[in-house]
């Protein structure tokens, strides 16, 4: 029989702690994106509904972290809220049962 290695044997394990800073990368790319995107937008312009739509989810879910983060960093803790998204408009609800 041969030996089967997971993904995780492959790439030498998960470091977790690398997480943050990938994402902080991710972060600095939605930055220089949103630089660019502003200087090729015209003042007077007119967009198209599918670009307002799309700039209004990402303001949207960037104010949505940006609140979670506040919020957790002035608790001191760090615990996970249960949301659930709406992936077609990005709304976001706190899990009501």
């Amino acid at each position: 029989m041969k030996n089967i290695k997971t993904f995780t044997d492959f790439v030498g394990g998960v470091n977790e702690e690398a997480e943050g800073s990938m994402y902080k990368n991710k972060l600095q790319d939605i930055i220089s994106n949103a630089q660019k995107i502003l200087g090729m937008i015209g003042d007077e312009e007119d967009l198209e509904a599918w670009v307002q739509d799309k700039i209004t989810i990402a303001d949207h879910n960037m104010e949505a972290i940006h609140g979670y983060y506040s919020s957790e960093k002035e608790k001191g803790q760090e615990k996970p809220v249960d949301l659930k998204g709406d992936m077609a408009t990005g709304a976001m609800l706190k899990d009501e049962e």
